[in-house]
């Protein structure tokens, strides 16, 4: 059968719908086809670039008829660096899409659902904590950047939107003590040069910089504290040894060359953050789940937060009124930065931060809080791959009037999980509500709250 198009084929389209990763959808002699910064109602030029019996991805080249909601973005490295999906979207029309994404994502598995309107981000730009940049080599110069999308070719950038002003004089800092000292960059075909990635975090005014290095020293890098001195006032830095041939950005060795005092405030929890602590990017939003998630559990005698981390949320709930909160975590680094966070405040003697499978942890603890005759409200806070199936498992066998409330950081593991635990109505869903975690990207933060179907 002769194809419809074939590659480099050059099509006008109407762009009719957005895809699961913020990219347009037109159709075009029944094929459907994904074009990347393309936006609804807009007529367009493109050029194919891949194609498949029944859908094709094109480069869109020219712009026909223009949608009102595009807007120009400050950025000349989007659509180069992979960074960003939608900085030239309307930031409307990015809630409405993430909304209607995430609730097409959830009809496959559960059929017809209601998703409350996409809770929007108090900051669209400036908002990232947190930053990771590969180190690599553009015309004989070191230089950090992102990889180009579907790529590990870096396109070298000296600022990003997404982050406050301090990324890019931390670039600058960088970039001038590697090129002064000759320090070499990692090149990934022969496994050689030391520096692989650039990571850090910058929250209240302070910075936690790691290296991430091919070897356990760093050449003159008193010179380098010396240059952060002069622009940051509160920083620690630190070597992430990493030698393995992988992806992996963290290595499993760290070594501290300065510390400092990374002690943060998380609703009116005290924090000390480590280099290869967990946080969301987005301080703000943060902050309004949390608030969301402890209004939900008012009125529980006890509370279990399933994948607890270092137990940020559980002293929360504390310091707001709930009486006994049990943290699960499976990580002991991580339990045991919890047992010190939960000292810390005052909180030890209604924290019981518990080391373990949430599988095997889950049930006796429930059978435990029940026989008390408590009021029980579970938190999900899972990663990306969503929650182990004999978590769920143990989650639908469970008799007792239970308040669940699951927060998702990936739409597809969610739907899947969502799935199981609505099956044969054992769980319904009370509310389905998108928060806007990721301004500028296709990523979204998803809270569902739930009960038990017969309670």
């Amino acid at each position: 059968m002769k194809k419809v198009i074939k590659q480099d084929d050059i099509l006008t389209l109407d762009i009719v719908d957005y895809g699961i990763n913020g990219e347009g959808i037109a159709k075009y002699k029944g094929v459907v086809i994904f074009i990347p910064f393309a936006m609804k109602g807009e007529r367009i030029e493109a050029k194919i670039t891949y194609v498949k019996r029944d859908f094709a991805t094109a480069k869109l080249l020219k712009i026909i008829e223009q949608s009102s909601l595009r807007k120009d973005y400050p950025c000349n490295r989007f659509i180069k660096c992979g960074g960003c999906n939608l900085l030239h979207v309307d930031y409307g029309e990015q809630l409405a899409l993430k909304r209607n994404t995430l609730e097409n994502t959830l009809k496959k598995s559960l059929g017809e659902v209601k998703v409350e309107p996409c809770v929007p981000s108090p900051n669209t730009l400036g908002y990232r904590n947190k930053v990771q940049l590969p180190f690599g080599i553009v015309n004989g110069r070191a230089v950090l950047g992102f990889f180009r999308a579907g790529t590990h070719k870096i396109v070298s950038i000296t600022k990003c939107f997404l982050h406050g002003d301090w990324l890019e004089e931390l670039i600058e800092v960088v970039l001038d003590f590697v090129r002064k000292n000759d320090i070499s960059v990692y090149d990934e075909t022969s496994h050689t040069g030391l520096l692989r990635h650039m990571v850090a975090r910058f929250i209240d005014n302070k910075l936690c910089l790691v290296l991430v290095t091919n070897g356990d020293t760093l050449p003159h890098y008193r010179k380098l504290i010396d240059r952060l001195k002069e622009k940051f006032k509160d920083f620690s830095l630190y070597l992430s040894v990493n030698q393995k041939k992988t992806n992996v950005i963290l290595g499993d060795k760290l070594i501290c060359l300065k510390e400092g005092d990374f002690q943060i405030d998380i609703l009116g929890i005290k924090v000390k953050l480590s280099p290869l602590s967990f946080l969301q990017v987005n301080d703000k939003v943060r902050d309004m789940i949390y608030k969301r998630v402890i209004d939900e559990c008012r009125g529980s005698d006890a509370v279990i937060d399933a994948y607890s981390g270092v137990g940020i949320l559980g002293a929360a709930l504390v310091k707001h009124g709930i009486k006994e909160v049990y943290n699960i975590e499976i990580v002991p680094e991580a339990v045991k930065d919890a047992n010190a966070l939960a000292k810390e405040n005052g909180v030890s003697d209604r924290i019981k931060n518990i080391l373990g499978d949430v599988s095997k942890e889950l049930p006796k603890l429930i059978e435990k809080i029940h026989s008390q005759d408590k009021r029980i409200s579970i938190i999900l806070d899972p990663p990306r791959k969503g929650v182990d199936k004999n978590a769920i498992s143990a989650l639908t066998n469970i008799p007792y009037p239970i308040n669940l409330i699951y927060i998702s950081c990936n739409p597809a593991t969610l739907a899947r999980d969502l799935a199981l635990l609505t099956k044969n109505d054992i769980y319904a869903i009370k509310s389905i509500t998108p928060c806007d975690m990721f301004p500028q990207t296709r990523h979204v933060e998803t809270v569902v709250l739930m009960s038990r179907a017969k309670d």
